[in-house]
């Protein structure tokens, strides 16, 4: 398989995101410690289930269309149906993002409200779809709750999302169309979301975190 898919990402361990030829994408879960959860529940299923979990609260992501295990070396694959678009890291890159900002703010806003802690809500993991709206992609590492996030999941969850430098930078710029947008969604004022994110950066830049 690995000699028929286009390598998008590999480590010291191996290939890690494979394309194939059928433009589905490969996502390749490996055991990184002895005793872990993920024997008894595989990342790939995790990946699978979470998909299913979002795509019934209406939140954009990648459709699983199966999932398998490799014995040798031990592996665990999904294979997905992309999302169509960017990651809002490379769309900052190109070009600027005040026309997303406040919409960035309001799908932030309702990952939050429904309870959706996605623990690895990074820029690149954060896809710009073509119509201008926003995707999730690299799924595994994400709990939904049957409420609403508290402030301090919030908080924790904003630190996730500032922890890239240039991403934080980039954020702060236009700090004030993102809580207007997370204000929109979550009943939260402005000011309390622009006291969180600038609080949160400080520490990032302080290495209290």
């Amino acid at each position: 398989m690995v000699d028929t898919c286009q390598v998008l990402e590999k480590d010291s361990y191996g290939e890690k995101v494979l394309r194939c030829s059928d433009g589905k994408i490969v996502k390749i879960f490996r055991l990184k410690r002895f005793f872990s959860s993920a024997l008894i529940y595989p990342y790939a299923r995790r990946f699978s289930r979470n998909a299913l979990k979002l795509h019934a609260l209406e939140i954009p992501t990648i459709h699983v269309v199966r999932t398998a295990h490799c014995p040798q070396p031990s592996r665990d694959l999904v294979w997905y149906q992309p999302v169509e678009g960017h990651t809002l890291r490379d769309h900052a890159r190109d070009q600027s993002l005040h026309n997303l900002m406040e919409g960035l703010g309001a799908f932030i806003a309702s990952l939050h409200q429904r309870g959706v802690l996605f623990r690895s809500l990074h820029w690149g993991n954060i896809i710009v779809q073509p119509d201008g709206t926003f995707a999730l992609i690299d799924i595994a590492d994400l709990k939904c709750y049957r409420r609403a996030l508290s402030s301090s999941q919030r908080q924790r969850n904003f630190f996730h999302f500032l922890r890239c430098k240039e991403d934080r930078n980039c954020l702060l710029e236009q700090v004030e169309l993102f809580c207007r947008g997370y204000a929109a969604v979550s009943g939260m004022s402005e000011n309390t979301c622009r006291q969180w994110l600038v609080a949160v950066a400080d520490r990032i830049d302080k290495g209290s975190c």
